[in-house]
This record gives structure tokens, sequence and C-alpha cells, in this order.
């Protein structure tokens, strides 16, 4: 959405359960962007045998790089 040069304004991460299983599937989203930032989220599940199950969520806005003058 902004490109390649982006910095992290805010990140945040809420772990629900811990990741237990074969492996990890995360899901993200750009939730809102304008011209110089975005917000985003991202799911995060555990898969064993199948079964997912929810274990962490995280929102963070990117913000377009500065170039110096």
């Amino acid at each position: 959405m902004l490109g390649p040069a982006v910095v992290t304004a805010e990140f945040k991460i809420n772990y629900v359960r811990p990741a237990q299983g074969d492996f990890l599937v995360a899901r993200a989203s750009v939730v809102h962007h304008g011209r110089r930032q975005a917000v985003c989220r991202c799911d995060v599940f555990a898969s064993d045998d199948g079964a997912k199950v929810f274990c962490a969520t995280a929102q963070g806005t990117m913000a377009e790089r500065s170039m110096p003058s």
C-alpha cells in the first residue's frame, strides 16, 4: 500500500494461548490506509490435525519514511 520505504510507528500483540501444534497460520489484512500510513491486523492460529486454534492477534501502524532533503 505504501511502498518499500516504511517504518513501524506502533505495534501491539496479544497472546491468547500457547501455540501448540504442527505449524502456525497467520492471516493479515489492512484495516485502513491513507497516503502516508496504514493500520494492519494479523491473527495467528496454531494447527494440529486440521483443527485451527486462535493463539494471538496483532495490530500495527506503518508510516511512510520521510526522505531527507
